[in-house]
């Protein structure tokens, strides 16, 4: 019987992505050890790069799994190093993420040719416009990181931006909101950047950012983004490149398909993830 092979990594470049989070979360101390940041963000910070560290080493129990997780730290890492004014750092982990796009584009590849050259051992088959929407898919989910990483973990004073500007649009109990808002957010990078529950995560967060769209009230202001106070384009782009994803799931590079492929999943979790159902 024919050993499948599943998507993997390529050694060298594991190791610079761990060696890059092992020296960031060195110099993060080091700027920790001088810094007046507070409690909360400092706490966050370190929680994101050791985790970092930790989904990189565990890699091998499953690189898909890990890669996808271990972005989404590296990226909620990186911004929160960034908003900390923390430069160094934020370079280390720019030259991570950076590493793993090239990571990501070996593991395409490779699978590419593999799949043409011995399609009989190659597990997930994937076509090269397929690995084109993963990557759309993991930018859109990933872009959502600055912005939570802004409103739950950077401390008060980032904060209190957001919350200004949801008291001057109106919105009750704006400090409350705000940090909703964040979980949301949070809950969406993961649904669609790593694929988790994707067809139900994807509705839902449409559904934020049509109400988040109306409270700014973007519906109102035309529909160029680049006019005064944003017109509807740009989150109405959004959140139509988010519902192709409700419809067709987030396909083969996602946690929904690692917990398709390993576990006896009941068939309505299987319809939440979306995608083919088996």
């Amino acid at each position: 019987m024919t050993t499948k092979i599943r998507f993997h990594d390529n050694k060298p470049l594991s190791f610079i992505v761990t060696a890059l989070a092992i020296l960031a979360l060195i110099v993060e101390i080091v700027y920790l050890s001088t810094s007046t940041l507070g409690v909360q963000e400092s706490g966050f910070l370190l929680f994101f790069s050791v985790l970092t560290i930790i989904l990189l080493l565990l890699r091998k129990f499953s690189f898909t799994l890990m890669f996808l997780l271990s972005t989404f730290t590296m990226i909620a890492a990186w911004r929160l190093s960034a908003l900390a004014n923390f430069e160094w750092v934020a370079v280390v982990y720019g030259l991570g993420v950076a590493v793993k796009l090239i990571t990501y584009i070996y593991c395409a590849y490779e699978n590419i040719i593999v799949a043409r050259q011995h399609p009989e051992i190659v597990e997930h088959r994937v076509s090269v416009y397929e690995w084109q929407l993963f990557f759309v898919r993991l930018f859109i989910g990933f872009d959502l990181i600055p912005h939570f990483c802004e409103k739950l973990f950077a401390g008060a004073v980032v904060r209190s931006d957001d919350i200004q500007a949801f008291t001057q649009l109106g919105v009750h109990n704006p400090t409350t909101m705000v940090l909703i808002a964040g979980v949301i957010e949070f809950a969406g990078a993961i649904a669609i950047g790593c694929g988790f529950l994707t067809r139900l995560g994807a509705v839902l967060f449409v559904v934020y950012l049509l109400d988040a769209t109306y409270l700014g009230h973007h519906f109102t202001n035309g529909f160029i983004w680049a006019d005064s106070g944003g017109g509807w384009e740009y989150p109405v782009l959004w959140s139509t490149l988010i519902l192709s994803f409700a419809v067709f799931g987030a396909g083969e590079f996602s946690i929904d398909r690692v917990l398709k492929d390993n576990y006896k999943l009941p068939m309505w979790l299987r319809h939440l993830m979306g995608g083919r159902a088996s």
